[in-house]
């Protein structure tokens, strides 16, 4: 028989256990209800592509169509979705769901994450109005009717200027903006005839949304124009606004069907978006002394994460040489997010810094530069970064080499391996390739001028190549055995399998570290005033991938400024990269920081990927 007090113990066991289990289902369940709802896998995918078509226009648009429950939802890439048809993403907190607006319609929605791409659930959005959409083989129809665009007039507030456009029902619009010329495309849409400007188009002879290397700065030399012009092409209406000095533009829409464009310094508006588990998007403005107000666009990364991988990206596999649009080689790759990286020749399109990838050196660093060093266990470093090589010849002897794969011409010794290319072509006049295969010395060429000649780099070995070091070659005969050895300064950045270069160092550990000088930069590049990208470390770990712009009502920060936004935003460690038209930062399907088309080609960048 039970004793009162041996049920009396049972009961406080069973009491005990209970709470314990309670507080594991409770853990669990706001953990579950953190993750993005792909993971509940409570739907089944029907159907998906990367083009729609509005109209006879054909659109780069990511898509899925899913069958939930009864009902069937399409879903659209958010950013992208937001960047070709004007669909508005506010702030919101919960990787689940995505406060939006677009006319009629203001709340939140569901969204899917299907990497690479965060999809907006667009079901409701388009219920209450005359849109259909309809999926045919691997393009999605969104049929919306031709819309007209009744009216357009100019509005002057205290604050600035906008633009009312009326609407005889809700479209779909895309918004390009660069060097004091904003144009705003209307989708499936006609003019009213009377709005139709004498002169269809501005004048074009050095187009503001071309890529321009010194996009900091505005032409504040043209003439006075009209504010807006309004023509009719390829079925769409163009409005093009011609912007004051320094204004950008933002437009919205409300429920009248009407849109609404703002001109002003501060057009821009901020927002912060959980946009995954692990990346954080913000869109802020910074001020240095409460004077300068910056605009900066930002992702903070968890690190390491076992949904996202962190890796360098280029835009060939194959090769070190070549330069591409950051939104088409991310895309190519499959990314989920990316960020422009380091230096590099535009002229010849070859890397003047380091990338390290799986361990393998693409390109080596440089002039003893700033270095993004990360592994995928969540160690990271920033710091300033030196290679040496140590070719031990066949007599004892020594030589040093500082440089692989690398744009950057010194003299001395450098070398080459399948990872440049295929084959090499001489860069400078006179150089002198010794081709080693297998440790072997297999040939000793001579060339007379830089691109006269072409090597076949060995697939199990390497070309050495002598710029007016000619006695250094002379070491070195055919048939002669050779091995290297490769070390870093600091020793311990050898064992990071991820490096990226850039420079110069802004931050380290919470220390201003700025000093140009040391790493070979020249004083007009610091104290230049540009649009900057920063890689960094914040306070809680986090990698943040950052881009800044303009201030409000004037150019780009200086490399002081840039430190100090830095210091503002929380970073711990900070490195610059490459910036000015360079300057670019990618998320789901868009360039989210500038319009694309102002963006100049890149070499190297930051890429992260979903985790296999």
């Amino acid at each position: 028989m039970l004793t009162k007090k041996t049920l009396r113990l049972k009961f406080l066991l069973w009491f005990f256990l209970g709470l314990i289990v309670f507080s594991m289902l409770t853990r669990f369940n706001q953990f579950y209800s953190f993750l993005p709802p792909v993971y509940a896998q409570d739907y089944q995918l029907v159907k998906q592509g990367r083009e729609v078509m509005i109209g006879d226009r054909k659109i780069p648009l990511p898509w899925i169509v899913w069958q939930e429950g009864h009902g069937r939802h399409f879903g659209l890439a958010d950013m992208a979705a937001e960047s070709l048809l004007g669909i508005e993403l506010n702030s919101s907190f919960n990787p689940q769901l995505q406060s939006v607006n677009w006319f009629n319609f203001r709340g939140n929605i569901p969204v899917r994450f299907l990497p690479p791409f965060r999809y907006l659930d667009v079901t409701n959005i388009f219920e209450n109005s005359t849109i259909f959409l309809e999926e045919a083989n691997n393009t999605l129809l969104i049929n919306s009717g031709m819309v007209t665009v009744e009216d357009a007039y100019e509005v002057t507030d205290n604050w600035g200027k906008k633009i009312i456009i009326q609407l005889s029902q809700p479209a779909f619009f895309q918004v390009t903006q660069g060097r004091g010329v904003g144009v705003i495309t209307i989708l499936s849409s006609q003019p009213n005839p009377q709005l139709i400007s004498p002169q269809q188009s501005p004048d074009n002879s050095v187009s503001p949304l071309k890529e321009e290397e010194g996009d900091e700065t505005n032409n504040n030399s043209k003439p006075e124009k009209r504010l807006f012009t309004v023509s009719a092409k390829d079925f769409s209406t163009v409005i093009t606004v011609n912007l004051p000095e320094f204004n950008t533009l933002k437009v919205s829409t409300s429920g009248n069907n009407t849109l609404q464009v703002d001109i002003r310094e501060d057009a821009i508006s901020p927002r912060d978006i959980s946009w995954h588990r692990d990346i954080f998007y913000s869109r802020r403005y910074v001020d240095i002394n409460k004077a300068d107000y910056f605009l900066v666009s930002y992702l903070a990364i968890n690190h390491p994460s076992s949904q996202l991988k962190i890796t360098p990206i280029l835009p060939n596999q194959d090769t070190v040489i070549g330069t591409a649009p950051l939104k088409n080689f991310a895309e190519n790759l499959g990314i989920i997010a990316g960020i422009n990286g380091g230096f590099f020749n535009r002229n010849n399109q070859l890397p003047l810094g380091a990338i390290k990838y799986e361990n393998e050196w693409l390109s080596s660093p440089i002039l003893n530069r700033g270095v993004f060093a990360w592994d995928k266990k969540g160690s990271v470093k920033i710091v300033r970064l030196q290679l040496l090589e140590t070719i031990l010849l066949a007599k004892g002897e020594k030589l040093t080499n500082y440089y692989i794969n690398s744009g950057y011409l010194q003299s001395g010794l450098a070398r080459y391996t399948r990872r440049w290319g295929n084959s090499y072509t001489p860069l400078s006049n006179e150089e002198i390739i010794v081709v080693v295969r297998h440790d072997r010395v297999e040939d000793k060429i001579v060339s007379n001028k830089a691109g006269d000649t072409t090597i076949n780099i060995p697939e199990s070995g390497y070309l050495l190549v002598f710029r007016k070091a000619k006695n250094m070659a002379d070491k070195i005969s055919v048939g002669d055995k050779i091995s290297v050895t490769t070390t870093t300064i600091p020793e311990d950045l050898i064992n990071y399998p991820y490096i990226i270069g850039g420079g110069p160092l802004l931050l380290l550990d919470n220390q201003v570290v700025l000093n140009p000088e040391i790493e070979k930069f020249n004083p007009a590049f610091a104290n230049q005033k540009a649009s900057r990208s920063v890689v960094a470390i914040d306070k809680q770990g986090r990698i943040m991938l950052v881009t800044v712009h303009n201030r409000i009502g004037g150019v780009g920060p200086n490399l002081l400024e840039l430190t100090e936004i830095m210091k503002r935003m929380g970073a711990v460690s900070a490195l610059n990269l490459d910036g000015g038209s360079s300057t670019q930062l990618y998320l789901g399907g868009a360039i989210i920081d500038r319009s694309p088309e102002t963006a100049a080609r890149i070499h190297n960048g930051i890429g992260v990927f979903p985790q296999n």
